[in-house]
């Protein structure tokens, strides 16, 4: 069973709960800064995003046009390795069809090759598959021919152009580059001639500790060796540096401008955000006691209720009704009715839980919505507030001080059927509170005596028809003392 906890004293401050907050909300200076915030980080999204983009189509568009001015240069190197190639090539034919070759390679003679070998640099001859006379350097660019006797072939011979850097270094010169561009040759991942070594990762080449961007081909008529024309990648960021310098300027601009625009219409639209929140207020709070208006109570009983049926839990409804109301307003007038409504809904919102909801139900009739509580417990809740309603001094606009007392009727969810039903039932107990002489709560529990004092009897309630306020208990002559009711 659960019950309801113990309350703050009336008149002692307590941090309003989430559903019974008192006064109208504003938007707060912090939410206006959240809300200032939130503006400017959404609108920099895009800013950001446009800017980066921008940026880096930028760059992409210089390394393909990087891309493109590399493979002409490499093509320009190729086509002069491939005349190279086309020299040897004639070199090996003019020496194939020459007698003196021919004679001393049928004769074996090995003296006239090395002679001839010695007047040709890049020239090397082989007698069947044993090397001479003339070298063969390691890196370079072959062309051979064999010489065959009745169809077997009998020599070999082999015109070489050496692949180095000095050679590199002509071909960079030879074809048409940018400032920083070079070709280099290499194989096996190392620079030939220099002994460098290159790390290769994708269209990216680092060595000597600089990032470059290339593209290799495979150079004809050599032993795995490459031709790669480079470009520095800070000579590219450095092309298109400009450009994204101004874009980067151009959304600075913009977010400036976002922000001049925030400022300039913060005003109005926390302004619009205000009202929007006040008249959402309004559909849900009574505006005299700050409590929850009927329309919300009549929405939370439905969702507690499917709560409770959902998690089989409890629920406790509670009405309560000022007692002759009616004559605070024909003796003091009703703008003491009104205060005496606030101080109402003040003891009734610092004498309920956070969980709980206290409302003005209509007129001076208020209602309380108690999750998770038993018959005792909502009993004892009703019973704390009723006590603490008779011995609070209300001081009315006049400088006059009354007390008011009301009446109370408890229902629990466990006997009833529907939230209407539950209503009824806190209702059928209020009017016994009513008919049993006034400020008490109904029903008893059980071993519980009504107050001492003769019960004031009622005419009986009518079936159909509930009246608008409750029958006023006859006044003894004369006008009432002051502060007596």
């Amino acid at each position: 069973m659960s019950s309801a906890a113990n309350p703050a004293p009336v008149g002692q401050q307590q941090a309003p709960s989430r559903r019974h907050r008192h006064g109208k909300p504003t938007v707060t200076r912090r939410s206006a800064v959240q809300l200032l915030i939130g503006v400017l980080v959404v609108g920099a999204i895009p800013i950001v995003s446009t800017a980066r983009i921008l940026q880096a189509n930028a760059l992409r568009n210089e390394r393909a046009h990087a891309d493109s001015a590399l493979r002409d240069e490499l093509q320009n190197g190729l086509r002069e390795l491939g005349r190279l190639g086309d020299d040897a090539s004639a070199r090996v034919s003019d020496l194939a069809n020459s007698p003196t070759v021919q004679r001393a390679v049928i004769k074996r003679d090995v003296a006239t090759l090395r002679r001839l070998a010695a007047q040709r640099p890049g020239i090397a001859f082989y007698l069947r598959t044993k090397l001479v006379a003339g070298t063969q350097p390691r890196d370079s660019t072959q062309q051979s021919l064999w010489l065959t006797v009745d169809g077997a072939r009998v020599a070999r011979i082999v015109a070489s152009a050496p692949l180095d850097a000095q050679l590199a270094r002509r071909l960079t010169r030879d074809a048409p580059h940018g400032r920083a561009d070079r070709l280099v040759l290499v194989q096996h991942g190392r620079l030939v001639g220099g002994g460098s070594r290159l790390a290769v990762e994708g269209q990216t080449v680092r060595f000597h500790g600089v990032d470059y961007r290339g593209l290799p081909a495979l150079v004809p008529g050599s032993s795995g060796v490459r031709l790669m024309a480079l470009r520095p990648e800070g000579e590219i960021r450095a092309t298109v540096k400009p450009y994204q310098e101004r874009v980067r300027y151009a959304a600075i601009g913009s977010f400036a401008l976002l922000i001049l625009v925030a400022f300039l219409f913060a005003g109005p639209v926390l302004r619009v955000l205000g009202d929007f929140r006040r008249v959402a207020s309004q559909a849900s709070t009574d505006g005299l006691t700050g409590l929850a208006n009927r329309r919300l109570l009549d929405e939370e009983l439905v969702l507690e209720w499917r709560r409770a049926d959902r998690v089989g839990a409890s629920l406790a409804f509670v009405l309560l009704d000022l007692d002759d109301f009616k004559r605070v307003n024909d003796t003091h007038g009703h703008l003491a009715g009104d205060a005496v409504l606030r101080v109402v809904g003040r003891v009734l919102a610092e004498g309920v839980r956070q969980v709980d909801l206290a409302g003005r139900y209509g007129g001076e009739e208020f209602a309380l919505i108690l999750p998770e509580t038993e018959l005792p417990g909502a009993h004892k809740l009703a019973e704390r507030v009723r006590s603490t309603l008779e011995a609070t001094a209300i001081e009315l606009p006049d400088g006059q001080t009354l007390r008011v007392t009301a009446s109370f009727g408890v229902a629990l969810k466990d006997a009833q059927a529907t939230p209407e039903d539950l209503v009824s039932a806190a209702d059928d107990a209020l009017y016994a509170a009513k008919a049993a002489g006034k400020n008490r709560v109904m029903p008893q529990p059980a071993g519980v005596g009504p107050p001492v004092g003769e019960p004031e009897r009622r005419k009986p309630k009518k079936a159909a028809k509930r009246p608008a306020s409750t029958p006023k208990r006859k006044a003894s002559p004369g006008k009432p003392a002051k502060g007596e009711i």
